[in-house]
């Protein structure tokens, strides 16, 4: 997340906390590039445990630093995977059903995207299974944290703790109930947004055909014909042949 050295040496020593506010532990140690910019960082949590962890998995938020746990990043990156996949399988078939690409083309594209595809979807089917096992195992938490609770409510009505007792007890299992809580409630989402992210394949395949190019249109020029006389024409004409019969000499022949 770019953490730069000279922003973060002031939480060396510091306590980090998880995204629901919940204690982990505290930064020990550093470590930089030549650019200055930290690349690891050293936690020590409160059971005596070191571990060290990459700097993505930390970000500065109201002057707190928040660890962001493995499966948070991890949700992150698969639905980005996953969204992008599903817009490049879209994009090709959309330009195959235009026309704008050959089949062939078409077919590799297809298996390499498809093969990506499956790959990422069978990552983020990995991670909801752990994601539900997390969630049964806030659900013990509860379950006990409840009882707890209600324990605590009964000491306290039968007089068996005092009243300074019982706050500082409760408000400590109201708190774990809360966190709990809200972290289930993120694993859910987190669950219900990767599960809406699928694809189903379109079978174009049925559809690619052969195209041959189309033959180059010939425009046919119609023979001009010689338009029929009018009635009128055909009249006149008639006349005239009339007339010419009348005008036309008699061959008289005399025999002596």
């Amino acid at each position: 997340m770019g953490l730069e050295f000279e922003g973060f040496k002031r939480f060396l020593g510091k306590h980090v906390v998880d995204g629901y506010g919940r204690p982990l532990g505290r930064i020990v140690g550093l470590i930089t590039d030549v650019n200055q910019n930290v690349t690891d960082v050293e936690i020590e949590f409160g059971n005596g445990e070191f571990v060290r962890c990459p700097s993505k998995q930390l970000m500065i938020e109201a002057g707190t630093l928040i660890y962001l746990y493995p499966w948070e990043l991890e949700s992150m990156e698969i639905a980005k995977a996953l969204d992008l996949a599903i817009k490049r399988i879209q994009a090709l078939d959309d330009l195959f059903r235009m026309g704008e690409i050959p089949g062939e083309t078409y077919e590799e594209f297809k298996k390499i995207h498809e093969a990506s595809f499956r790959e990422l979807k069978e990552r983020r089917d990995r991670l909801i299974n752990r994601l539900k096992g997390r969630i049964d195992k806030l659900n013990s938490q509860i379950r006990e944290l409840q009882m707890f609770r209600t324990s605590l409510k009964m000491q306290r009505a039968t007089g068996e703790i005092e009243e300074d007792s019982f706050k500082d007890a409760i408000s400590i299992v109201e708190d774990g109930l809360n966190k709990a809580f809200t972290e289930k409630e993120e694993l859910e989402n987190t669950i219900n947004r990767l599960s809406k992210l699928d694809f189903k394949t379109p079978s174009l395949r049925k559809e690619i055909k052969t195209v041959l190019p189309k033959p180059p249109k010939v425009e046919v020029k119609q023979e001009s014909r010689i338009p029929e006389p009018s009635t009128e024409e055909k009249s006149k004409k008639e006349d005239l042949g009339d007339k010419g019969k009348e005008s036309s000499p008699i061959d008289v022949k005399v025999e002596d």
